[in-house]
């Protein structure tokens, strides 16, 4: 019994989803610092496309990753890209290896919030977000040391325990399932509620039902607005007063323009797409960048990765701070702390001369800024989603359908956090080979500014008050 209440239990189920996203985050992002070395050591690529085809493997990740697949996929996209030496199966393997992550972090950030209470949903998010940056930034940061001292293969090995780790966890983890009564209100019997057990009073989606008061028996109404025809009539009406109401449940279309209408979760889509976009550029060009400007090993790659990796462990305080205070101080000011140095970064070359500090501490410090601003925005923005979700749907009951639409708006955010997974790599690479390393960090400040202001005046209700007018009651059903 108790270990069955420890396998549902809510920091368990938290456990368990951050460690899924962690693993598949940190199995993309293992051969990061590794491939532009394969590239041209083991598949034989020209050293002049190497940038080229190191940008579209690790775009086609994020390709896949707005489709969705399954674990098995990622097991054997693994032993793939551990064993080939083809560039044809790497960039298959790729694929497959992203369409296993859309399953997890869809159905992953799912569950918690239909788990978790909203009072408590912006730590969730700040746990599970700093596994999947972790794994995101730790994985080039052991993937370039295990490379540089253990070989190609050797590489994967911490890839194949995670796998296992990642299945054990998901036959152990028990999901709570939503035990909804109905009880008749003796002052009002008109009136539903709703006894949600083992949740907090005020269910997150799909459950709460307005009061029907309305609803009254057909003799009691206006015949010439309400006009009976049967008695059959008149007793369906009155079964209404004592019957739960289900609310109808609204095309695809509908559910689509209903959240792509508020400018609240536009505007924290586009801030996760910008903010893995810039991410995402980096894992593609700071290996080959600094190998080709410092002429250093992988290893350094893996340490400058590490500096990103750190500040990720604050994520939780964030998602502290949002549960107390909102997500827009700390979406605000975690894109404030990461823009600067995007812009700083691009000067970091050949030609860098500042005293007492080296190109690579340089890099080091930039992506420091970078990791820390992400890490504070990050559970920010996938909150706000949640947030304004579950507002809608306490001002308008019903609108999303009988059971919510909790997968479908974290499937919404799991595509625009994958088009940075695939803009990233393949617009850094673009970019690099037209306009070089400056002209990349360039375009991706400029992209950064703009989402700064853009979250500073939308996110978290606005502080503009007709837009906080426009975005506290975000659509209509």
């Amino acid at each position: 019994m108790f270990a069955r209440q420890l396998r549902s239990s809510d920091g368990f189920i938290i456990f368990v989803v951050g460690m899924a996203v962690l693993s598949d985050m940190f199995l993309y992002s293992l051969i990061v610092p590794v491939l532009p070395y394969a590239l041209s050591d083991r598949v034989g690529i020209a050293q002049r496309d190497v940038q080229r085809w190191n940008s579209i493997l690790l775009g086609s990740f994020g390709g896949a990753l707005m489709l969705g697949s399954c674990l098995i996929a990622l097991g054997l996209s693994t032993l793939a890209i551990a064993l080939t030496r083809h560039i044809v199966i790497l960039l298959v393997a790729r694929i497959l290896s992203g369409l296993s992550t859309a399953v997890v972090c869809t159905v992953g950030y799912a569950i918690l919030f239909d788990v978790v209470s909203s009072a408590k949903i912006g730590q969730a998010l700040g746990i599970v977000s700093m596994s999947q940056s972790v794994g995101l930034l730790l994985g080039p940061a052991l993937g370039g040391i295990l490379y540089e001292y253990g070989g190609y293969f050797n590489t994967f090995i911490p890839a194949f325990v995670l796998i296992a780790i990642e299945i054990a966890l998901r036959f152990l983890v028990v999901v709570k399932k939503r035990d909804i009564s109905i009880k008749k209100e003796a002052q009002e019997p008109s009136e539903v509620s709703v006894l949600a057990s083992g949740y907090s009073a005020t269910p997150l989606y799909g459950t709460t039902l307005a009061p029907q008061k309305n609803l009254r028996p057909p003799d009691l109404e206006d015949d010439s607005e309400h006009p009976i025809k049967t008695a059959s009539d008149q007793s369906s009406a009155l079964n209404l007063s004592t019957s739960a109401y289900s609310p109808p449940t609204p095309s695809t279309a509908k559910t689509i323009h209903l959240l792509l209408t508020s400018p609240r979760i536009l505007t924290a889509l586009l801030a996760l797409f910008v903010l893995n976009t810039i991410l995402t550029a980096y894992d593609a060009t700071i290996p080959i960048h600094i190998r080709n400007t410092f002429y250093l090993p992988a290893t350094y790659a893996s340490l400058l990765f590490l500096t990103v990796v750190f500040p990720f462990l604050i994520s939780p305080l964030a998602g502290y701070i949002v549960d107390r205070h909102g997500p827009h101080v700390p979406a605000t000011l975690g894109l404030l702390f990461l823009t600067p140095p995007v812009f700083i970064i691009q000067i970091v070359d050949s030609s860098f001369a500042v005293k007492n500090i080296s190109p690579f501490m340089a890099l080091g410090i930039c992506l420091f800024l970078i990791g820390f601003g992400s890490a504070f925005c990050l559970p920010a923005l996938m909150a706000e989603v949640s947030l304004v979700i579950e507002s809608i749907e306490k001002e308008q009951p019903g609108c999303f359908g009988e059971k919510g639409v909790v997968a479908f708006g974290f499937g919404v955010m799991n595509f625009a956090f994958a088009g940075g997974f695939l803009a990233g790599p393949v617009l850094a690479g673009a970019l690099v080979e037209g306009w070089g390393w400056r002209g990349m960090n360039t375009v991706l400040g400029i992209g950064g500014s703009g989402c700064v202001v853009a979250v500073a005046m939308i996110t978290g209700g606005g502080r503009c008050r007709w837009l906080r007018k426009k975005t506290e009651g975000d659509g209509e059903c």
